[in-house]
C-alpha cells in the first residue's frame, strides 16, 4: 500500500494530503540504548534536548542544543551528569530568556535520587556539578520540572515504598541562587502511588494537582499553589474535583487560570474527559460537564493561551477504531461538537500538544500500522485546524515512539521522538517555523 494510501485511509478525507512546510530535515542525534527525549524552545529558536543513554562505558543524561543562527544541532551531544548510578527520566525546562535546567532522578539500591543542573545564565555555562535535591529510601514515581521568565526553578515528584508515598517539591532562586535546602513535602502520606503534575506561568505562580485515589480523605483531585511573593506552597492542598482520575494533564495561564483534564472510569467499561477549571481571582474550581463520553478514552491533553482559551486533544475508540479528536475552549466554554483530527490512528501509541500565547496549537502524532511508521503534524492558527497533516521525515520501518513537542510564542516549532527497539534505538529531531 502506498503511502497516499495509507494516509487517506488515516486521517478525514479532507485533511488525507500531507503538505510541505519550512520545517528542517529530521536530525538523529543520537543512538543506542537511549530512552524517552524530551525537548525545550525558547521565542528566538533556540532548543535543548535531553534523554538518557546507557552504553558500555556507563550511562547518564545527554543534552544537546539546537542554534538558529546557522549553525543548527551541536555536532557531538554533552553529558551532564556523573553516570555512576541509574540516571533516569530526564526532564527540561527552558525559558524566553535561553535559560536551561534539567531535572533528573536515580536509583541505586534501595535509595532515591533526585538531581538538577542548571544554566547560570550565559549560552553553555553550566553549574559544574549536579544538586541533589532529595536522597532518601524509596522510589520515584513521577518527576515533573518548569522554569518561570526570571529563572526561577520548580520541581515536583513523588517518593515513596510500597504503603507509603509522599508529593515532594524543591525550588531555586535565581536571585539567591540557591536551591531550597530541603524538599517541602505536599499534602499527607498516600498508600499507592502518586503521579502529581506541576504548572508555572510567566508570573511564577506554581500549581500542582494530583489524584488521591486510596488515601485517607478519600478518592479526588487536590491541589497546592506556590506564591511567589511569599516563597511558598500552600500548607494544605485544595479539593479540585471528587471522584477518580487516570490520564491527569494540567495547564495554567499567566492570570493564574487554570484547567485540568483527566478520565474518570464509569461501569461496563465506559469512561468520562472530565474537566476543572480554577479561576484565578476568586480562586474557586468548577467542574465542567463531561468533554466526552464512550469507550477507550486515553491520553488527555490540555494547552491554554494568554487570553483564557485552551485546547484539549485525546484518543478514543470509535467504530473499531482509534481516532484522535480536539475540543476548543473559547468565549467561557467549550465547544459542543469535537473536531476529528486523525481518522484512523492504527496501532499508534502516543501524541503530543503544545499550546502559545497568541491562541496557536501544535499537535504532533505517531502513525504506525504495518510496517511503516509515520511522525505527522497538524497546527492550530487560531482560528482553525489546518485542513492537512505535515509528514515529518520519511517513513520508517522501525518502531516510532515518546514524541514531544514545543511550540514557542514566536511560532518555532520544535519535535522529538525515539525510533528502534528498546536496545538499539535513535533520538531524532525536527525543527521549524509556523
Amino acid at each position: 500500500m502506498s503511502l497516499q494510501s495509507l494516509l487517506r485511509r488515516w486521517l478525514p478525507e479532507s485533511a488525507s494530503h500531507p503538505v510541505k512546510t519550512p520545517w528542517a530535515t529530521p536530525r538523529v542525534l543520537d543512538r543506542g540504548q537511549v530512552g524517552r527525549p524530551q525537548i525545550a524552545l525558547d521565542d528566538q529558536g533556540n532548543a535543548l534536548a535531553a534523554w538518557h543513554h546507557r552504553g558500555e562505558e556507563g550511562e547518564g543524561i545527554y543534552i544537546c542544543r539546537y542554534h538558529p543562527d546557522g549553525r543548527g544541532w551541536d555536532l557531538v551531544p554533552r553529558r551532564l551528569d556523573s553516570a555512576r548510578t541509574q540516571a533516569l527520566a530526564p526532564e527540561i525546562a527552558m525559558n524566553c530568556r535561553c535559560e536551561l535546567a534539567v531535572i533528573w532522578h536515580e536509583q541505586e539500591g534501595p535509595r532515591a535520587r533526585v538531581c538538577a543542573r542548571h544554566m547560570l545564565g550565559a549560552e553553555d555555562t553550566w553549574v559544574p556539578y549536579p544538586v541533589h535535591l532529595q536522597d532518601a529510601p524509596g522510589q520515584i514515581s513521577c518527576l515533573h520540572t518548569a522554569m518561570d521568565p526570571q529563572g526561577n526553578i520548580q520541581a515536583v515528584w513523588c517518593l515513596g515504598e510500597p504503603g507509603a508515598y509522599q508529593v515532594y517539591t524543591s525550588g531555586y532562586s535565581a536571585e539567591e541562587a540557591t536551591w531550597d535546602l530541603q524538599p517541602t513535602p505536599l499534602g499527607g502520606p498516600s498508600p499507592q502511588p502518586l503521579f502529581p503534575q506541576l504548572a508555572v506561568n510567566g508570573t511564577g505562580t506554581g500549581l500542582v494537582v494530583w489524584s488521591t485515589e486510596g488515601a485517607p480523605e478519600g478518592d479526588g483531585l487536590v491541589a497546592c499553589h506556590y506564591d511567589p511573593g511569599s516563597r511558598c506552597w500552600s500548607d494544605r492542598p485544595t479539593a479540585v474535583a471528587p471522584g477518580r482520575a487516570t490520564h491527569l494533564r494540567l495547564a495554567l495561564d499567566v492570570r493564574g487560570n487554570a484547567i485540568v483534564l483527566w478520565v474518570e472510569e464509569g461501569g461496563r467499561g465506559q469512561q468520562q474527559l472530565r474537566a476543572s477549571h480554577l479561576d484565578g481571582l476568586r480562586i474557586e474550581w468548577t467542574l465542567v460537564p463531561p468533554l466526552a463520553a464512550g469507550q477507550g478514552i486515553r491520553w488527555p491533553q490540555v494547552g491554554l493561551d494568554g487570553q483564557g482559551r485552551a485546547h484539549a486533544v485525546w484518543r478514543q475508540e470509535a467504530a473499531g477504531r482509534m481516532k484522535l479528536y480536539a475540543k476548543r475552549f473559547h468565549h467561557g466554554h467549550w465547544d459542543a461538537q469535537r473536531t476529528l483530527l486523525v481518522e484512523d490512528l492504527g496501532q499508534s501509541q502516543a501524541h503530543a500538544l503544545s499550546t502559545n500565547e497568541l491562541g496557536h496549537a501544535l499537535v504532533v502524532w505517531l502513525q504506525d500500522q504495518g510496517d511503516q511508521s509515520l511522525v505527522c503534524a497538524r497546527r492550530f492558527d487560531g482560528e482553525a485546524w489546518g485542513p492537512r497533516p505535515v509528514l515529518l521525515g520519511a517513513p520508517s520501518h522501525r518502531e516510532v515512539q515518546t514524541p514531544a513537542a514545543m511550540l514557542s510564542q514566536g511560532d518555532q516549532i520544535g519535535v522529538i521522538w525515539r525510533q528502534g527497539d528498546p536496545k538499539h534505538g535513535a533520538i531524532l529531531t525536527a525543527v521549524g517555523q509556523a
